[in-house]
């Protein structure tokens, strides 16, 4: 059986920039013509030869704003990455379209629906204003709920972002965000502990600016871990399952695309600032394209492949890489997997309640996720 994998297509334009953004992103408005959507085609002409034995699984639009996307250009890209891959694609194949509240009206959601999207994840973050505000967010709160119940009704298969431990936020505002997010039609939610690098891109995320200076308050890491526990139960109470660290489904509606990065399977990414893989068997190769949009067209557009960095990673670093993405996840890593000093340590995390050991897996538990880097730390080779 071919392995599975996944395409992620960056779109990097923006209206404006979030304060604490540091993805590949611009403000200024996307090229017209269908010019980017081109640009994808040729850099998709130019890497899928790397992917043709592989089975398509899952088309991810992420961004940037990606529901600032033309339809009609969406769905020219949706088909033709189906139709390179078609032969060994998935019959059910997850196309997922990122979307901010602001953008993504009900007309505007059909239309995407009609290009081959059927799923939307919504960038929502709070449910409260002050939260919001704090965030540099243009929706409010009701925009939001409406963006939600209307993608709901359109496509049945929702996601909502959610941001704990922002200014303004509490336990108890985490989980009313949450149970407000399910309760408008949510079948998934990524939540995500707001967290800043100060070396990061700073002079580009205002945020990061702000915390080099010293003049970022965000909440401890004990109120921070409090709000993650208080937004967890409350999903849990809704029906959703924490299936990874930052993720929780209802059964049956858990990210196929992101599984696949979990599960350590190749992705191929195109666009401006996106990242691709190509798993061997015998170590990876892992590539990372220009960030810059106007770059990144220049490139392609001179059958050039756009790419700014590229890394072999070795048999031994995806031992390592693979099990730390294993980890991540309540199916948690085989314990064959381990070399006879991290079993010994196993049994040191039995003991603190961080892990159990289940039909042959190591599964950290609600706690040894909270935990993740400083436990995956002691059993690296």
């Amino acid at each position: 059986m071919p392995r599975p994998f996944g395409v992620y297509v960056h779109f990097p334009y923006c209206t404006h920039r979030c304060p604490y953004c540091d993805f590949a992103v611009t403000t200024e408005p996307p090229p017209g013509g269908g010019r980017y959507a081109r640009a994808i085609l040729a850099e998709l002409r130019l890497r899928a030869a790397q992917f043709e034995r592989l089975s398509l699984q899952s088309i991810y639009l992420g961004g940037g704003t990606p529901s600032l996307w033309d339809p009609d250009e969406v769905g020219e890209v949706i088909a033709a990455v189906r139709g390179r891959f078609g032969e060994g694609a998935a019959p059910a194949l997850e196309v997922t379209l990122e979307a901010n509240p602001e953008s993504c009206d009900p007309g505007q959601l059909r239309a995407f629906r009609d290009a081959g999207v059927n799923r939307i994840s919504l960038g929502v973050q709070s449910f409260e204003a002050a939260v919001l505000a704090k965030l540099g967010r243009r929706h409010g709160p009701e925009e939001a709920e409406r963006a939600v119940r209307a993608a709901a009704r359109i496509f049945g298969n929702v996601s909502v972002d959610l941001i704990h431990a922002a200014r303004r936020s509490s336990p108890e505002l985490a989980a009313s965000d949450a149970a407000r997010a399910v309760a408008a039609g949510a079948v998934h939610v990524s939540d995500y502990a707001l967290t800043v690098d100060p070396e990061v891109l700073a002079e580009e995320v205002p945020f990061a600016r702000l915390a080099r200076a010293g003049r970022l308050s965000l909440p401890g890491e004990e109120e921070a871990v409090l709000q993650g526990r208080a937004l967890r139960a409350a999903l849990r109470r809704a029906g959703l399952r924490r299936y990874e660290i930052s993720n929780h489904a209802r059964p049956g509606a858990e990210s196929v695309h992101n599984l696949l990065y979990w599960q350590y399977e190749s992705y191929l990414g195109l666009g401006a600032g996106a990242f691709g893989c190509r798993r061997t068997g015998t170590g990876s190769l892992r590539y990372g394209n220009l960030r810059d949009a106007t770059a990144f067209l220049a490139a392609v557009e001179a059958a050039r492949l756009p790419s700014l960095e590229e890394d072999w990673i070795s048999p031994r670093a995806e031992r390592n890489e693979r099990l730390m993405l294993a980890l991540r996840t309540t199916a948690g890593a085989p314990l064959a997997w381990l070399g006879r000093a991290a079993l010994e340590e196993v049994e040191t995390l039995r003991r603190r309640r961080l892990a159990v050991a289940r039909g042959g897996r190591l599964i950290l538990t609600s706690r040894g996720l909270d935990l993740h880097s400083a436990v995956v730390l002691r059993l690296m080779e």
